[in-house]
């Protein structure tokens, strides 16, 4: 199939990882899309919103390691809205927040193909929502900088932390391997032992929160294997004011798989989601390949209990 005067492509936030903090816009978008380009932090569960004949091309990069290069993404988002009407770029949080939303969006207008952003929740208020607090608080934190730990090329760039030394919250995005050079940076020009909370996986059943000091969190985490996690790290007085929000039941690793009628099973699948445990929805036979392909990959790396529904 080709599209005379080219399809629309929509730059859209998947969210943090939980499919109930996707937005209803984006939601819409995905049941629509005829194909959908998805980073690696998207979690597969969203993607079965998408309709059987939709088309999934796995794009995600992965921070430190040989990837694919958003040049050769720009060219399959291009490629696809020559061929397809609905073209959806998944990307996980808000995509205009560190997300090379800019790069993409030029590509595409350069192409003349239409285009639009569609922001989601950005992992920085999800961590800070899972602690039950907010990322600023009146006479506590007045304000909130977004800054990233990870750079174009891997340059070595400063973290911004004025904010910080104003009294507001600094929350750094891909921040966890740069950290110790992060902490040298804050400890130069101040005496403060700031504290500091590192969340990995926000919103996700396998989230993990430590929380500490500048002196002290870099000893913590060596006593954790999150490596090559994603992770936030949000530092200011409003760390001091966290705590664990209880959660409804204890959380299962074990991958949940729904069989049977789909919207019922994504209802499930959200309730479940709520609750920590990790899901995903059976394909029916008639679903696209690339589906049967995403899902056969995740099934093979974790265990799973399968669940008939009614």
């Amino acid at each position: 199939m080709s599209i005379a005067n080219g399809g629309k492509v929509y730059l859209v936030g998947a969210g943090p990882g939980n499919p109930n903090l996707l937005t209803k816009q984006a939601e819409r978008l995905i049941r629509e899309a005829d194909i959908i380009l998805y980073d690696r932090l998207v979690n597969p569960l969203i993607l079965q919103y998408a309709s059987e004949k939709a088309v999934f091309v796995n794009v995600g990069k992965k921070p430190y390691h040989k990837h694919i290069q958003q040049v050769q993404i720009n060219h399959k988002m291009i490629a696809a809205a020559h061929q397809y009407k609905h073209v959806v770029r998944l990307k996980g949080g808000d995509p205009a927040i560190f997300g090379r939303v800019y790069e993409e969006l030029e590509a595409l207008k350069q192409q003349a193909i239409e285009v639009e952003i569609v922001p989601g929740i950005t992992s920085a208020s999800a961590a800070a929502a899972t602690m039950n607090v907010g990322l600023t608080m009146r006479q506590v934190a007045p304000s909130v900088t977004f800054s990233t730990g990870h750079f174009k090329d891997d340059v070595s760039n400063e973290t911004d932390i004025r904010n910080l030394r104003n009294g507001g919250t600094l929350a750094i995005y891909m921040g966890v391997k740069r950290l110790g050079h992060i902490i040298q940076q804050i400890t130069a020009v101040s005496t403060e032992d700031y504290p500091i909370a590192v969340i990995f996986n926000a919103s996700w059943y396998n989230e993990t929160t430590v929380i500490g000091r500048l002196s002290t969190i870099e000893a913590q985490l060596t006593k954790i294997n999150l490596e090559g996690q994603p992770g936030i790290c949000l530092v200011g007085p409003i760390v001091e004011h966290m705590s664990q929000i209880p959660k409804a039941n204890s959380r299962d690793s074990i991958l949940k798989i729904l069989v049977g009628e789909k919207e019922q099973a994504l209802i499930q699948a959200e309730h479940l989601a709520d609750i920590g445990t990790p899901c995903l929805i059976q394909p029916s036979e008639t679903a696209h390949q690339s589906q049967h392909d995403l899902f056969q990959h995740i099934i093979a790396q974790h265990q799973c209990d399968y669940i008939y529904m009614e």
